[in-house]
């Protein structure tokens, strides 16, 4: 049977992947081939064993605020499943496979979870929705999942600062090997993942992709009581059609579309001048991306450290956000995330994480490391505007939600005296410093999740925004789970607070019942 599939398979990429095609129609012909077959194998490797092998969740809450808005910490990292207004109600359910504690060469996985939210918008969301193989080490999935990349605690950080899970997953095809795994000696390991996903249809834009791609490295046995890491993700908007009238004669683009051809797909996975020693036509490419890169290129190099004292476990981590390229010549190092995160092993806190954002360099001056070693600007007058671009109007956003740290906030979710006259600029607000805690804490049987917020806000660069005169900005919100006996289930209730100059002052609430089978 396996042969016969892998005939099959084979089969496919000669038929269908035509050296000729668009990389966007080839890659997605790769991925789905490969998702296909990896699928059916394993589906006849457990099709006896996938009975009775799901779990299910289902909720029901109100939400209400002062505003008719979600205060700031129930807004972020959601993964986009939010009401645009208040009051609204909403009926939640979720759909996974068992978790599986033994560990099978050959596994299939699936989810989906369903919100709707009823109000004065109602709304359909679909958060999660996909199938994934596992064969050995390696998985390969499409749909939409929920995922945070970077090294990060996952649990309780206020968001990573490139990918949070700040904005509804975008649908993707993914292939990777998701947990470290031991490269040559038992103190190596590795993990990764390379994705081809599609943003779709925007407010500034359509038919655009996303490439993105991860890779891990952990030094250290996995019982070692200190462990190091370092890894590096790679984001790149690319392709695609704007759907606003540029001006005649825009250098942003070419024929009135965003290139996509198999030497722009080169350029964004493997972000050089020249690669595979090809020379494009340079005439087939518009100026603006011959002097910069092709697409939108924004990521982020982590570094952090794990350490384990009598089964307490210390992280430290800090993750450098890059745009295009001032990270190698060390003109930003400073901006970025710092974070620590404690798991003590007998206390009523469970977790304590305290996380500092930084993103007022942007390639504007040396960063300070890079003045101690005597460093100069390799990048004069080369700005970041993290989160904005130029030709993706839309910004690093999908269905306008940021997608990295909830800290560089939507103009729309700005008061109105900070807002720009320019529908064009996504965040205004990009130049930031924040402090956050989150404190994780059980009382009894009733769990608390705690995060305070501080920051100051000082608006953008003038070149694409506004400075902002500087202002500060609180918020908090407590959640509680109350576990209900009688009903197997449990009574979530949820309280935030914003007070600050930079969006409205807010009082919102959140309660539901969850029920998990």
């Amino acid at each position: 049977m396996d042969c016969k599939l892998g005939i099959v398979f084979v089969w496919y990429l000669v038929l269908e992947c035509d050296p000729r095609s668009s990389p966007k129609n080839a890659v997605m012909k790769i991925f789905t081939a490969v998702l296909t077959f990896l699928i059916t194998t394993a589906v006849f490797a457990q099709e006896k064993q996938l009975k009775n092998k799901f779990n299910y969740e289902f909720e029901v809450g109100g939400y209400f605020s002062l505003t008719n808005k979600l205060p700031f910490w129930q807004a972020s990292n959601q993964f986009g499943s939010i009401p645009k207004e208040l009051p609204a109600f909403l009926c939640r359910q979720i759909l996974k496979t068992k978790k599986d504690t033994l560990n099978k060469f050959f596994r299939l996985d699936y989810g989906a979870e369903l919100v709707t939210l009823l109000g004065r918008q109602p709304q359909l969301i679909v958060p999660e929705g996909y199938i994934s193989a596992k064969i050995g080490a390696f998985q390969i999935y499409g749909g939409r999942r929920k995922e945070i990349y970077g090294l990060v605690d996952t649990t309780l950080s206020s968001g990573s600062i490139s990918w949070s899970g700040n904005a509804l997953p975008l649908p993707r095809v993914q292939i990777g090997i998701p947990n470290y795994t031991m490269l040559f000696f038992k103190w190596l390991s590795f993990k990764g993942t390379f994705a081809h996903a599609w943003f779709g249809e925007q407010n500034y834009a359509k038919g655009y992709y996303l490439h993105q791609k991860s890779f891990f490295l952990r030094l250290g046995a996995p019982s070692a009581k200190v462990k190091l890491f370092g890894g590096i993700v790679h984001n790149v908007q690319w392709g695609g059609t704007p759907k606003v009238k540029l001006p005649e004669g825009d250098d942003r683009l070419f024929n009135g579309k965003f290139p996509e051809d198999w030497f722009v797909y080169g350029n964004v996975v493997f972000p050089f001048k020249k690669i595979w020693g090809m020379i494009p036509k340079y005439e087939e490419y518009n100026k603006f991306e011959l002097g910069n890169r092709f697409g939108n290129h924004l990521g982020s190099m982590d570094a952090g450290a794990e350490i384990t004292i009598k089964k307490s476990r210390l992280l430290l981590y800090k993750q450098f956000i890059f745009d295009d390229g001032q990270l190698f010549g060390f003109t930003n190092t400073d901006d970025g995330l710092y974070g620590i995160s404690l798991t003590p092993n007998k206390s009523a806190f469970k977790k304590i994480v305290f996380e500092y954002l930084y993103t007022k360099n942007q390639g504007h001056y040396v960063a300070a490391f890079g003045r101690l070693l005597g460093l100069s600007d390799r990048h004069p007058n080369e700005e970041n505007f993290i989160f904005n671009h130029q030709q993706y109007l839309d910004g690093w956003s999908y269905n306008r939600n940021t997608i990295g740290t909830p800290f560089l906030t939507p103009e729309e979710n700005l008061r109105s005296e900070k807002q720009v006259d320019n529908n064009y600029i996504f965040v205004n607000n990009n130049r930031v410093w924040a402090c956050y805690l989150g404190l994780a804490n059980q009382i009894g049987t009733i769990n608390f999740t705690n995060r305070i917020s501080y920051s100051k806000n000082f608006g953008s660069y003038d070149v694409i925004g506004k400075p902002i005169t500087p202002v500060t900005q609180i918020s908090y919100s407590v959640n509680t789970a109350i576990p209900l006996n009688k009903l197997k289930a449990f009574l979530n209730v949820n309280i935030a607070v914003d007070h600050g100059d930079l969006i409205r002052d807010n009082f919102g609430s959140y309660v539901s019942i969850v029920k998990r089978w």
